[in-house]
C-alpha cells in the first residue's frame, strides 16, 4: 500500500513541478503554437512506440535501488514508490508519458496538472499490482498483447488530447 501511495505522490510532485515551470514557459505562447509543439512531439513518439522509428528518449535507465528498503517496511516502499512515480529514476515503456508531461507543461493549471500526475501514479500502481497478483506469466501475456494494448492506449491518449483542444 505504501508503495502505491508513493507512486501517486511521485506523480503529483512531478506534475506540480511541470505546472510551475510551465507557468513561465506558456505565458508568451499562443494556444496554436503550444498545440503545434505538442503535435510536433507526438508524431515521432507515436512512430517510435509502433516501431517505425528508433530513437532513445531521455530517461534514467537505472532502477530504484533496493537499498531504499533499509528505511523499514513502510517508509522504504513509500520512498521506492515516490522515486518510481516521479518517472525520473527508472525507464518508461512508452513515450506517451513524455507527451502527457509536455501537455501539462504547456497547458495545465495546477488542479488539472495534479489530476494528470495522480493518474500517472495510479497507472503505474495498476501495472505493478497487476503484475504481482496475476496468476501466471504476466510479462508473457503483456508481450503477447503489446501491439493491441499500445494501439488502445494511443487511441485513448489522442482522444483525450482532442477533447482538451
Amino acid at each position: 500500500m505504501a508503495f502505491c501511495a508513493g507512486l501517486v505522490v511521485g506523480g503529483a510532485l512531478t506534475a506540480t513541478g511541470l505546472v510551475v515551470v510551465g507557468s513561465l514557459i506558456r505565458a508568451p505562447l499562443p494556444d496554436a503554437v503550444r498545440w503545434s509543439i505538442v503535435a510536433a512531439a507526438l508524431v515521432p513518439v507515436l512512430l517510435r512506440d509502433f516501431g517505425v522509428l528508433s530513437f532513445a528518449l531521455p530517461e534514467n535507465r537505472r532502477l530504484v535501488p533496493e537499498s531504499v528498503f533499509r528505511l523499514g517496511p513502510h517508509l522504504g516502499p513509500l520512498q521506492f514508490g515516490i522515486e518510481m512515480g516521479t518517472a525520473m529514476r527508472t525507464y518508461l515503456p512508452s513515450g506517451l508519458p513524455y507527451i502527457g508531461g509536455l501537455v501539462v507543461l504547456l497547458f495545465a493549471p495546477l488542479p488539472l496538472g495534479l489530476c494528470a500526475g495522480v493518474g500517472f501514479g495510479l497507472g503505474r500502481a495498476l501495472m505493478t499490482t497487476s503484475n504481482v497478483r496475476y496468476r501466471g506469466d504476466w510479462d508473457a501475456e503483456w508481450a503477447r498483447h503489446a501491439r493491441t494494448l499500445a494501439a488502445l492506449m494511443t487511441a485513448a491518449f489522442v482522444l483525450g488530447l482532442l477533447i482538451l483542444s
